[in-house]
Order: structure tokens, then sequence, then C-alpha cells
């Protein structure tokens, strides 16, 4: 197995939503490929523009995808020549933007890496997922654990982390916020954040120890 393969195999690890129940066994190609066209693919970043594509077409919730043509979006992703892996990413996620989804993104492999070192078991912190905005490269709030005490402070997806203890979290990667919030059981942090409409407030949250719930879905 090449490099490109083995990389793009954790794919369904890495495409993150709550409209998508990815499954363990997922096929890489559609069945229209040529074998030329399918062993060129192999060796570009197309593999995980395919693999992710042929996830949403499986598993995603609402059959009109947005009322986007789903099969035109696939023949504009592989048309397409991409010189690194970054393009192909940019490409995959101005996809996803059409399904206007906000629990359907994709993260890169380092993105992915910060998630689930926030988001392992049980670990002693305040209850949130964070990303890194890619425009402004601001540090954001996606999710909040119920009952954590980022949920009891007030916080919401969207949120932007400005500063955490006085520590400003411009030029601050993911895992680097994360690492400044996590602590010892009982120990307070203090969080600058701005809500979109441009509010900005102080909040100060106790540490706690959070547990993870691999899944969370409602039946209705």
């Amino acid at each position: 197995m090449n490099s490109a393969s083995k990389h793009f195999s954790f794919i369904q690890n890495i495409l993150y939503s709550g409209a998508i129940a990815t499954t363990a066994a997922l096929s890489l190609l559609a069945p229209s490929l040529s074998k030329p066209a399918e062993a060129n693919l192999e060796n570009s970043p197309k593999v995980v523009l395919d693999e992710a594509w042929q996830i949403v077409n499986r598993e995603y919730v609402d059959g009109s995808f947005n009322h986007t043509d789903w099969q035109a979006t696939r023949k504009s992703l592989l048309e397409k020549n991409y010189t690194s892996q970054a393009q192909a990413y940019k490409a995959l996620r101005e996809a996803l933007d059409k399904l206007d989804d906000p629990y359907t993104r994709f993260l890169d492999p380092e993105q992915f890496k910060a998630l689930t070192n926030q988001t392992s078991g049980e670990m002693s912190g305040v209850g949130m997922q964070l990303k890194q905005e890619e425009l402004t490269k601001a540090i954001a709030v996606v999710d909040v654990v119920e009952n954590s005490p980022a949920m009891k402070g007030g916080l919401l997806p969207g949120d932007q982390i400005k500063e955490i203890d006085g520590k400003s979290t411009s030029g601050l990667s993911v895992s680097a916020a994360a690492k400044l919030i996590r602590g010892d059981v009982g120990t307070k942090v203090v969080l600058r954040v701005i809500r979109p409409g441009d509010r900005e407030f102080d909040v100060t949250l106790t540490r706690a120890r959070i547990e993870l719930q691999a899944v969370r879905y409602d039946l209705k």
C-alpha cells in the first residue's frame, strides 16, 4: 500500500459530522472510473476527495443534498488538478459548504489530531471542542459537552476565544490553546470571549473531570 493510500484510508475518521454515520468499510472508488483512472487516483490527493464524496453520498440524511447536484460535485472535484493536499482539502471543504450543514465538515490530519486530543476518553478541563477558523485563524468553539463547565458558563458554538488567563490566542494552534485551557480539577481559568455580533465578555470556569460519550443522538 502506498503512502497516499495509507494516509487517506482514515478518511472515515476525519470526516466529522452530526448528520453522517460513517461505516467501517468504505468503497474507495466509484464503479464509473476506469482502471487507469483508478490507478491515477490512488496516487493523487483526489483519493481523499472521492472517499469523502462516497461517505456523504451513502450516509447523508438529506437525499437532495440541500438541493445540490451531488454527482456533478464529484465530477468537478475529480476533474481538477491539485498540486498539493492542501488544495484538495480546500476543494473538499468548498464542496461540503454546499450542503449548508454546520455539522458536516472535513478535518485534515492535524485538525483531527487536535480534536481527538480534546475529546478522547476522560479528561480534566471545561468541556468544549475547539477549532481554528480557516480565514481569520481565530480559536473558536465547535461544541460544548452537556453539563460541562463550558455549558454551565454559557459558552456557545461559534464563540471565539480571544484570551486564556490574559494570554492572547493570536498565533496559537488549537492544541496550544486547548493545553492552556486544560488543568487540574477544581482550578479556574478565565476566558475572554467574542460572540458573533461583537459582544465581548469574560467568563470564569472551574475545571472539572469531563467524561465524554462516543456517540450522542436523539430519537424523535
